[in-house]
């Protein structure tokens, strides 16, 4: 009889909470919280149920974050100093005092840029570029031209400007992820 109470009582925990023991009994605008490394973010939460508390905020991951306000249904992240995906877990209790938690994942994006970003130059001057990765665990970067005739850069981001005036770009793509990215515009006059 013992086991039967206790199989119950597991049962209905299960239930109640979900498979993985957390509730999402919450919305959350924006949907899909995304950052960029140290960017401030608003997030506001809906609770889909009658809730005792306010809501306090915490994130799962040691150096994922934090706070400028950590309690209430509108909060403030701040994201860390390094891309990846984070976890934003809410508390609260319930009228019958039963605990209320919901996670979130949120979205921590590099911050990459050139400089300098705009730059005019004479046909055939050069100019040194160099690139930031903010966020990634090395700024090292591959340099390219994105117009087939819009002059060389070396590896070491030394660009030497094409013959012909015009608009033309200068890339530089991280080797740590290549789907990250900045350009820099260079005017030929």
């Amino acid at each position: 009889m013992v086991r039967l109470a206790l199989a119950v009582l597991v049962l209905t925990l299960t239930l109640a909470c979900g498979p993985s023991g957390e509730d999402q009994g919450l919305e959350i605008l924006p949907t899909a919280p995304s950052a960029k490394v140290g960017e401030q973010i608003v997030i506001q939460a809906e609770p889909l149920e009658a809730l005792a508390t306010d809501l306090t905020w915490e994130v799962r991951e040691p150096h994922g974050g934090g706070f400028l306000r950590s309690q209430g249904f509108t909060i403030t992240y701040v994201a860390p100093a390094s891309a990846g995906t984070y976890t934003l877990v809410a508390h609260a209790r319930r009228a019958d005092g039963s605990r209320f938690r919901a996670t979130f994942p949120v979205q921590v994006r590099p911050d990459p840029s050139v400089e300098p970003a705009m730059i005019a130059l004479a046909p055939g001057d050069t100019q040194v570029f160099a690139a930031r990765m903010k966020g990634l665990p090395r700024s090292t970067v591959t340099w390219s031209v994105e117009e087939p005739e819009g002059g060389e850069i070396s590896p070491e981001g030394l660009y030497r400007a094409p013959r012909r005036s015009g608009t033309y770009h200068v890339i530089a793509t991280s080797t740590v992820d290549a789907a990250v990215s900045a350009t820099a515009t260079v005017k030929v006059e």
